[in-house]
């Protein structure tokens, strides 16, 4: 099952480790952290599928997308990964010239059972899980169950561990900003953090993150503010959480 091999791109540190640690469990992979790089690696290398990240800096998705299927050897499928995206949007990145799709934040579990499905290994008919929207929780425990199940409970401590810190990063950031203030810079950290979180199953940094998102997007300043200090309780809330829950056995 090694012998198949995935070249995973994306610019977040975050989403990428995770992305190995899930991929390296049943596959051999290489990592890029942009398009520029994953060009350059599909040019010299062999791969059997490729996991596309959309929004990157110096190459976006797309472009690398077409720049591999123009100027490489290579005909796996390259699946797209974006937080922009919804099953509406299925057809337009299809007309791009991708194979499929992949919504972040991602569910474990369905991710692996799309990219088995892709390299033809084992594939079942289980249909994917649709997200419940239950009552909230500070820590989703079958996504944390869906995650440990495929990697050891240090892979995904570090994981957290890490997130934690960007978490604090954002803390400082939301600390330092007034209404005034310029919100490009906070707004794509609240982007990083909505993913991240979603991902991990960390529910009330995540509806607090995409709410915030969206004020932000729409230029309700007062909003987003207000929104910013009830992100930065969710993040209290999730590390005194994880401080009095010892769910990794640390």
């Amino acid at each position: 099952m090694k012998s198949k091999k995935v070249l995973i791109v994306d610019d977040n540190d975050l989403n990428r480790k995770l992305f190995e640690n899930l991929i390296g469990q049943l596959f051999s992979y290489e990592s890029a952290k942009n398009g520029l790089e994953a060009l350059e690696l599909a040019k010299s290398a062999d791969f059997n599928l490729i996991l596309m990240d959309i929004q990157m800096p110096m190459m976006d998705g797309i472009t690398a997308m077409k720049k591999i299927r123009q100027e490489t050897h290579l005909s796996c499928p390259i699946l797209a990964v974006t937080a922009y995206a919804d099953e509406s949007d299925r057809s337009s990145f299809l007309e791009e010239g991708f194979d499929d799709f992949i919504t972040k934040p991602i569910r474990p579990r369905e991710f692996l059972h799309l990219v088995q499905f892709y390299l033809k290994t084992n594939p079942n008919n289980e249909s994917s899980d649709s997200i419940q929207k239950g009552e909230l929780e500070i820590l989703d425990r079958k996504i944390l169950e869906q995650l440990l199940k495929y990697n050891s409970k240090q892979a995904i401590w570090k994981i957290f561990d890490d997130f934690l810190a960007e978490c604090e990063e954002t803390e400082r950031l939301i600390a330092a900003y007034a209404p005034e203030s310029p919100i490009s810079g906070l707004l794509e950290k609240v982007h990083t953090v909505k993913g991240n979180s979603g991902t991990l199953g960390a529910m009330g940094i995540f509806q607090a993150s995409v709410k915030a998102e969206e004020l932000g997007r729409l230029g309700k300043t007062c909003e987003f503010y207000l929104q910013l200090k009830n992100l930065k309780n969710e993040i209290r809330q999730f590390r005194d959480f994880l401080s009095q829950e010892p769910i990794f056995g640390t």
